[in-house]
């Protein structure tokens, strides 16, 4: 039988396994018993990174530091890391936390927090380190002090030696950047022995942070097996998913000319107050190796507190939207190319931003490769054998484009965008234990649907902006690895992250005093849904998130007055495996109402399993073996 036959086959089988998961628990690793989750913020519901039963070993990073002015840490290296003398490694698991201190007083925007290459000389702010986390904290008086979590287990590797570490404001959204007191981080790192009871899971052997300008990547280990790339995908302007077709904006220029529109971007010397973006409405993040298209990777929505400058704090106060304090990292699989990455050559590993545009970059964004290699040789070979995404356009279909002019000189458009990409890469590694063929499968779909209206568009002094959007973007991969006819792994993977604004503001821009905003509306809706489904030979498992938001304020500056705030934000987990974590929490006007835990779990509680990711970051599934 041919192996694209048998690739079918297994394909098939795959399939209907996998479609067999939430019949049952799936036959898992005895470790990770469940265990109840206390809140990690008052006014948040993002769940904590599960903890083990097992007493770890705490290390401080560092406390009360300033992170320092956009892309500017205050000094280099900010802290200095080393693997904890009492538990010398290998470990179950590994936790990276997070406070952020100060939102009472200042705007803050994302942090990164990572880890250096101490063997290189361009300074640890430079373009050689590992992003671990990108995080936040929320401008708002009721709590002072935010704690984010992730589970850098997947990252042990760096974790063996001392390397100097990094914490930044790297806002690319531009949050009051240059206002107001920076944000002050403390964090620790929480090591969990491994036992017998609860061994180390498998990890990736070696992690390679990827340069932010697309420099040459030096040569890999020979005998990689599978490697991955995380990434946070992140892109100014922040409101991209607003930004209204170029033959309109240049047509009617004050779509893009008032202060009024969706934007946050705060004007630098010789600016003027404009809001609002040029452009297709879509983008996403490309990753080529050597000029090859290699994988794609959507972009989460992000929503910045403020949907306008002068519209401070719109619909997300007193509850933060998802993620918008804890940015998930996506993870990209690059496994079809692990034997061109073992020749022993350099590689230019790019990340950068496309739109049906066609255009590629910027490379100013970073990431890092996660390698396995194969222990029993030094030297794999292999190809790519099928690669559909290179050189395939993004197919694009805009259904409506249609702008009229009406009485009062108000103008109104519809624009309607659909964007489609499906694609497959195929590859194959000789390791010592035969050949091993990989086939991945990506499909993604987007749509953007907008309404604005713009009352007296000739006119900057006085008038009234619109916009309702409407947005999806569902992207869902299933990738195959497999020795033979022997299946070693089929995983599917689906993210959804729907988002609706309907906004509205009136104002203007006096010669003199500058940009006016007299009243403001907005209501949003956004979520990140993920399922995920897994085989190994050993078991199978399951997993889905389902975080919402839906909020909405209105604001009159004459009275200084907010009417119809209120909101409700909740996040659910569940997996094959028992775990599950429910948490809302509703509000009116800056009070909390509600704030449940455990409604429609078992007995009423949370509880997750020690290896679970209820976050939705990503999972290797390194302790199903």
């Amino acid at each position: 039988m041919s192996i694209q036959k048998r690739a079918s086959r297994a394909w098939a089988l795959c399939g209907a396994t996998l479609l067999g998961l939430w019949a049952g628990a799936a036959a898992l690793h005895a470790q990770g018993a469940p265990a109840a989750a206390p809140p990690m913020n008052p006014l948040s519901v993002e769940p904590r990174v599960p903890r083990l039963g097992i007493a770890p070993c705490v290390v401080e990073l560092f406390r009360d530091v300033n992170t320092g002015y956009y892309g500017e840490p205050m000094f280099e290296p900010e802290f200095q890391y080393a693997p904890p003398a009492d538990c010398p490694g290998p470990w179950a698991k590994v936790i990276f936390v997070v406070e952020l201190q100060g939102p009472g007083t200042t705007g803050i925007g994302n942090v990164t927090f990572g880890l250096g290459d101490p063997h290189r000389d361009d300074g640890v702010f430079g373009h050689w380190s590992t992003e671990l986390l990108v995080a936040g904290a929320q401008y708002n008086p009721g709590q002072q002090r935010w704690r984010v979590e992730r589970d850098i287990t997947e990252y042990s590797a760096l974790l063996r030696t001392p390397r100097p570490g990094f914490a930044r404001d790297t806002d690319g959204y531009f949050r009051d950047p240059y206002w107001g007191d920076n944000p002050v981080a403390s964090g620790w790192m929480i090591f969990y022995p491994a036992t017998a009871g609860q061994p180390a899971p498998e990890v990736p052997d070696a992690v390679f942070p990827l340069p932010a300008s697309g420099q040459s990547q030096g040569p890999l280990p020979r005998n990689i097996e599978r490697v991955y790339l995380d990434v946070h995908p992140q892109i100014p302007p922040g409101f991209w998913f607003s930004c209204v077709p170029a033959d309109a904006a240049a047509r009617w220029p004050l779509l893009v000319r008032t202060p009024l529109a969706l934007g946050d971007r705060v004007p630098q010397a010789g600016d003027d107050d404009s809001q609002g973006c040029v452009g297709s409405g879509y983008r996403e993040l490309v990753v080529r190796i050597d000029g090859q298209a290699a994988g794609v990777a959507p972009l989460f929505p992000w929503l910045n507190s403020d949907l306008n400058l002068r519209f401070e704090r719109s619909v997300d106060v007193p509850v933060p939207t998802p993620q918008s304090i804890n940015l998930m990292p996506y993870r990209v699989d690059l496994t079809p190319f692990a034997a061109l990455l073992s020749d022993g050559a350099e590689h230019l590993v790019e990340i950068g931003y496309m739109g049906p545009e066609g255009s590629f970059g910027p490379f100013f964004h970073s990431g890092q490769l996660l390698v396995y290699l194969d222990e029993g040789s030094t030297q794999v070979t292999g190809a790519v054998t099928r690669n559909t995404l290179h050189g395939t356009a993004l197919e694009s279909t805009t259904g409506r484009n249609d702008w009229t002019t009406g009485a009062n000189a108000t103008l109104t458009g519809d624009v309607e965008r659909l964007y489609r990409r499906q694609y497959e890469i195929a590859g194959y590694v000789v390791t010592s234990r035969g050949r091993i063929d990989t086939t991945l499968r990506q499909e993604q779909l987007f749509s953007n649907t907008q309404h604005v209206t713009l009352a007296r568009h000739d006119d900057h002094r006085d008038h009234t902006y619109a916009q309702k959007l409407d947005l999806t973007s569902i992207t869902e991969r299933t990738t195959l690895r497999q020795r033979g006819a022997r299946v070693l792994a089929f995983d599917r993977i689906r993210h959804h992250f729907p988002l609706r604004i309907d906004y509205s503001a009136s104002g203007g821009r006096d010669p003199v005093a500058g940009a006016h905003l007299d009243r403001a509306r907005a209501w949003v809706s956004q979520g990140h849904h993920q399922q995920r489904a897994h085989y190994r030979p050993a078991g199978t498992y399951a997993d889905r998130v389902y975080a919402n938001f839906v909020g909405s304020r209105a604001f009159d500056a004459a009275t200084n007055a907010s009417t119809r705030w209120q909101g409700v934000r909740s996040h659910y987990f569940h997996d094959s495996a028992g775990s599950c974590s429910r948490e809302r929490v509703t509000w009116l006007r800056a009070s909390v109402t509600s704030h449940t835990q455990g409604v429609g779990c078992p007995d009423g509680v949370n509880r997750v399993r020690g290896f679970a990711h209820p976050d939705g970051s990503p999972d290797d599934l390194g302790w199903l073996r």
